[in-house]
C-alpha cells in the first residue's frame, strides 16, 4: 500500500507523536509498504530522511506551524495515496480531505479538551463548549478515528464525536527500554548510589502538573529523606521549576537533565526506581509505557490513559487525589523495597501488550478492511471538495484562530488563520490551489 502519515509536525519536534509517526514509518516501511510523511515547516536540520514531504508554513511556537495549503507536489503526492493516516485534528485532517482520493484515518493523539484550558485564556467550560464543536466537526473529515485507549473512545464520544472509533493502542519498540545499549548508573547522573531515584520523562509544560509533582515529591521526601527526582525533557516551565525547587527546600535532591536524545532515554530510565508522573491529559502515554519496559513500577494519578496502561496495585500505584494522594503513593513504593521488586517485573511483563509491533498489526488490518468497503466512496461530505465546504467551515477556522493565537496576542505573532486564508487565496507563491 502508498500510505500518508499526515501530521502537524516532524522530526526534529520530540514529542509523543513524532515518536509514534516515525515508528509507524519505520514498522510499514519494514512490511513493504511505501510510506510518506507529509509535514509542515523546514527540513530537520540534522538531516531530512527519504519519504518525508514539507509545505512552508508559519511557526507557531515549539515545532508547530500553520498554512493553509499544501504545495503543489505534496497535493499531487496526496492524490496518489492508497490509505492517509492523520496525528492532528488541526493542519492534518483537514488537509487530508481537502486532497484524498481514498479513506482517511484519524488517531487522536491529545485530549485537546484539557490543552485548550491550559493553552488560551478560557475557563475550562468554556473550553469544553469550544471543543464540543470543533471536535466532532474536524473528526467528521476522516472516515474513521482511532483512540488508543478505551476511555478517551468514550471521552470523544461524549464530546459528541460520530465517526466509527477503533480502539488501537499506541506501541513502542521494547526491547532498547528492557535491554538499553549503555545503563546508566545513579552516580553518573549526579545522584548518591543509596538514593531512590524518582524519573518523569516529558515535556516540562503547564499540561503535564509538574508543579503539582514537585510540591507532592517535597512531601514524599520528608519521610523518604534519600528520595531523588531526576525531570528529562525541556519545554517552558524549564526556568521556574528550579526555582520552585528550591523554594521547597528540595534543589539538592531534583535533578534537571534537559533534553536527551531518545536513543539514550532508557539509558536513563535504567538508572531510576520508579516513574513518576502527575499529568492528567494523556491519552495512552509512551513514557508510561517506555518505563514499564525498563521494568519500572508507575506512580501516578488516576486518569484517562493512565488507568488504560497501569494497573493499580499490580505494576503501580494510582491516586485519585494527586494533591497528596501522588505523595502517598510515590513513599508508599520507595519504602517497600520487596514490592517495588514484584511491581517492576510485573511492569515489564505488561508491557509486552504494547509492542510496536503489535500495534502496526492491527493498524494494516484496519487500512485493508477500509481498502475493501471503501467509506471514502459514501461520504455526504466527499474527498478533494473542501473549497466548495468553505462557507460552512470558516466558522471553524476563526475559532480555531483563537485556539492557535488569542486575541491577547493579536498584533504580536503571526497571522490569524482568517487572514492567512484570505491570503493564501489571492496568492500566485506556488503553493497550488485549492
Amino acid at each position: 500500500m502508498r500510505i500518508g502519515m499526515v501530521t502537524a509536525c516532524y522530526k526534529p519536534v520530540i514529542n509523543g507523536v513524532t515518536r509514534m509517526v516515525e515508528l509507524y514509518k519505520r514498522e510499514l516501511e519494514a512490511l513493504g509498504h511505501d510510506v510518506i510523511v507529509f509535514t509542515l515547516g523546514d527540513p530537520d536540520p540534522a538531516g531530512e530522511e527519504a519519504g518525508v514531504v514539507r509545505s512552508p508554513a508559519i511557526p507557531v511556537g515549539d515545532g508547530y506551524y500553520v498554512t493553509m495549503r499544501y504545495t503543489h507536489a505534496a497535493q499531487d503526492l496526496l492524490r496518489k495515496m492508497d490509505i492517509i493516516h492523520c496525528h492532528h485534528l488541526f493542519m492534518s485532517v483537514e488537509m487530508a480531505h481537502r486532497y484524498a482520493n481514498c479513506p482517511v484515518v484519524y488517531t487522536n493523539h491529545t485530549r485537546y479538551d484539557l490543552y485548550t484550558g491550559a493553552y488560551i485564556s478560557l475557563p475550562q467550560p468554556a473550553a469544553d463548549a469550544l471543543m464540543r464543536q470543533l471536535w466532532p466537526d474536524f473528526t467528521d473529515l476522516a472516515d474513521v478515528v482511532i483512540t488508543p485507549s478505551e476511555s478517551v473512545r468514550q471521552i470523544m464520544r461524549n464530546f459528541g464525536v460520530q465517526r466509527p472509533i477503533e480502539v488501537i493502542e499506541n506501541g513502542v519498540d521494547l526491547r532498547p527500554f528492557s535491554h538499553p545499549t549503555h545503563p546508566c548508573a545513579k552516580e553518573d547522573l549526579g545522584v548518591p548510589a543509596n538514593a531512590i531515584l524518582f524519573i518523569y520523562v516529558g515535556r516540562l509544560s503547564p499540561e503535564k502538573n509538574l508543579e503539582l509533582l514537585l510540591r507532592q515529591f517535597a512531601i514524599a521526601r520528608d519521610l523518604v529523606p534519600n528520595a531523588h527526582l531526576m525531570l528529562v525533557g525541556k519545554g517552558s516551565l524549564a526556568d521556574g521549576l528550579p526555582d520552585l525547587a528550591a523554594e521547597l527546600g528540595v534543589a539538592a535532591a531534583v535533578h534537571f537533565a534537559g533534553a536527551v536524545p531518545y536513543a539514550g532515554v532508557a539509558d536513563y530510565l535504567a538508572a531510576a526506581d520508579l516513574f513518576v508522573t502527575a499529568s492528567v491529559t494523556e491519552v495512552h502515554p509512551l513514557t508510561i509505557i517506555e518505563a514499564m519496559a525498563a521494568g519500572l513500577p508507575v506512580a501516578a494519578t488516576r486518569s484517562p490513559g493512565v488507568v488504560d496502561t497501569v494497573d493499580s496495585g499490580v505494576n503501580g500505584l494510582l491516586t485519585r487525589e494527586p494533591d497528596g494522594g501522588l505523595a502517598a503513593a510515590m513513599v508508599g513504593l520507595a519504602l517497600d523495597e520487596n514490592r517495588r521488586r514484584r511491581m517492576a517485573q510485573a511492569a515489564q511483563t505488561a508491557s509486552h501488550r504494547f509492542d510496536i509491533k503489535r500495534t502496526i498489526g492491527r493498524t494494516v488490518e484496519l487500512y485493508e478492511r477500509l481498502q475493501v468497503e471503501r467509506p471514502d466512496l459514501r461520504r455526504e461530505k466527499e474527498h478533494g471538495r473542501w473549497a466548495k465546504n468553505r462557507g460552512r467551515l470558516q466558522p471553524l477556522l476563526d475559532q480555531l484562530t483563537q485556539i492557535v493565537w488569542p486575541p491577547e496576542k493579536a498584533g504580536t505573532g503571526p497571522l490569524s488563520l482568517k487572514r492567512l486564508f484570505n491570503i493564501a487565496e489571492n496568492s500566485d507563491d506556488g503553493y497550488g490551489g485549492w
